[in-house]
């Protein structure tokens, strides 16, 4: 799958949902409502919503910034976006069309700030685990310690350089902050998951009796808990019974599974199923919830999962430091 990227002037202010797909849930006077914990719904203009400076451009080392994934996630919106009213109708896509919507889809779930907050914890996990395997030995240890001083000319007296392993090796003396931009390497996946998303089979719902949301993870997945693993965990989007969903306007969404056959249609919703959808995206969001319309029925949904706190990211033993992901350091 090939994505042209073309030479734009460069933007602070950047979308981590699409302007194009924002679009699609505005309400009679042109505005996205935003839900989030404790705030009352605010309407915005589809340009000002799900808006963050400089999100997928991280600063280099001279001090620069890097546009590429902001580049790349542009093409891929640019391809997808005349594509969209064919598939709300229940379109079945082939070929390059059909990678256009999965390219697309694929970015969305891995650009969103969950994914990328969960990219970032995992090198920090990654960073503690290597600090570790070095502290836990002694003759590394000295050896990683006199790299140091060769580099800073700082003298490490060898009572210090002990306390210092003594302190490493309790995960319980620190904690770890890691910059959530550390988490952007998530996104080159996209290319892996656009195939996975290609194989499955895509089915396009409408809800005629219950508002659908959106939010700043829409992307969702779930699986049945029968076949999930205390250790290998729930297998992701190569299990068999996942389901993905993402909607595509107030009325209508598509989902993704390894079952059943795909026909050009559109299949009702019942009520229960779309609330249940809508419960869905709102606790697997990470921040905000958008609609088309401000509602108490979203406002108490919002209340109920957007303030419980999120479970860890990344699962692992208990013997690692807090681990929290910063905006900036």
């Amino acid at each position: 799958m090939n994505v042209v990227l073309e030479m734009t002037s460069r933007t602070k202010k950047q979308h981590v949902v699409p302007r194009f797909y924002l679009n699609k849930f505005c309400d009679p006077g042109g505005l996205v409502w935003t839900y989030s914990s404790g705030n009352n719904p605010r309407a915005d203009k589809p340009e000002a919503t799900a808006v963050e400076t400089n999100f997928y451009s991280p600063i280099g080392g001279t001090g620069e910034r890097f546009d590429e994934v902001e580049k790349l996630l542009g093409a891929i919106e640019g391809n997808a976006a005349p594509l969209w009213d064919k598939l709300t109708e229940g379109k079945v896509f082939k070929g390059e069309e059909r990678e256009h919507i999965a390219l697309f889809l694929a970015a969305q779930y891995l650009r969103s700030p969950s994914v990328v907050g969960a990219g970032a914890e995992m090198m920090a996990h990654l960073a503690h685990h290597t600090a570790q395997l070095i502290a836990s030995d002694q003759e590394v240890h000295e050896q990683s310690v006199d790299r140091y001083e060769e580099a800073t000319g700082d003298v490490i007296s060898p009572e210090e350089r002990e306390k210092m392993r003594t302190f490493l090796n309790d995960p319980s003396n620190f904690s770890i902050s890691v910059l959530r931009s550390a988490g952007l390497p998530m996104l080159g996946g996209i290319g892996n998951l656009a195939n996975i998303f290609l194989n499955m089979k895509w089915v396009v719902g409408r809800s005629k009796d219950q508002h659908l949301i959106t939010s700043d993870s829409p992307v969702t997945r779930v699986s049945d808990p029968a076949t999930h693993r205390p250790f290998y965990g729930d297998g992701a989007f190569a299990n068999k019974t996942v389901r993905v969903s993402f909607p595509l306007t107030p009325t209508r969404i598509v989902e993704l599974t390894w079952q059943g056959e795909e026909r050009e249609r559109v299949v009702e919703i019942p009520k229960r199923m779309a609330r249940e959808m809508n419960g869905l995206r709102a606790a697997q969001a990470e921040r905000f919830v958008y609609a088309s319309l401000n509602d108490d029925g979203i406002v108490r949904l919002c209340d109920k999962w957007l303030d419980r706190e999120k479970r860890p990211k990344i699962v692992t033993s208990s013997d690692v430091p807090s681990i929290n992901v910063k905006r900036k350091l």
